[in-house]
């Protein structure tokens, strides 16, 4: 359980760098949309980085500062799927539930 938590943590990274570096691409100048895409990417990216954080040290403080954040990134993903079903936002949906899920389980 511990490595598929590992695996996780390094998807969600991926998809935030993968988003954040698409905003050059979908925006041709400095909008505020591509702001605002530019940093949905980035929030994956902490999120990941919390988790990996905690995936290291293990602590109480870590993983009650994981809670918070992964049971907001779920909440938020999870909305914005139903909200926009297309593939790239179930994916992220999932891949957040199960990071949040496996680091329950590896508490």
């Amino acid at each position: 359980m511990r490595v598929l938590y590992l695996i996780f943590i390094i998807v969600i990274i991926a998809l935030g760098v993968t988003h954040s570096a698409l905003s050059f691409k979908k925006y041709e100048n400095f909008s505020a949309e591509a702001f605002w895409f530019f940093s949905a990417g980035l929030a994956l990216i902490f999120a990941g980085v919390a988790n990996l954080m905690h995936y290291q040290l293990k602590l109480p403080l870590t993983f009650h500062y994981c809670t918070v954040i992964n049971i907001l990134l779920v909440i938020f993903t999870v909305l914005l799927a139903m909200k926009v079903p297309l593939p790239t936002t179930l994916l992220v949906a999932v891949f957040s539930v199960l990071m949040t899920s496996l680091m329950f389980l590896n508490k």
